[in-house]
């Protein structure tokens, strides 16, 4: 009794495994368009963020956004820490008792 309905099983999955494959591959035209479509948005997208620069460029030159830290250096020498002095970065957090 198991020998039958496992054939029939079979035979139903293979059916749907063949007839499944060609309703899952994209036609080339479809493949092209979309590549046109995402090398337009890697344009659009160096537009926008050379537009952002020359904003910042002006915001920069009337003195509104300040430049951005290159590297941050606070000595804390004589200060109590925990963990090692030759650590290449240090978290610093500054809070008030009251």
């Amino acid at each position: 009794m198991k020998i039958p309905s496992l054939k029939i099983c079979l035979f139903f999955i293979l059916i749907l495994l063949f007839c499944a494959s060609p309703g899952l591959s994209q036609a080339p035209d479809e493949i092209k368009n979309l590549r046109k479509e995402i090398d337009e948005m890697k344009e659009t997208q160096k537009a926008i963020q050379k537009d952002l620069q020359e904003i910042k460029g002006v915001l920069r030159a009337r003195g509104l956004i300040e430049e951005d830290p290159q590297n941050l250096l606070i000595d804390i020498s004589g200060r109590p820490f925990k963990g090692s002095k030759d650590a290449r970065l240090v978290m610093i957090e500054f809070s008030e008792y009251q």
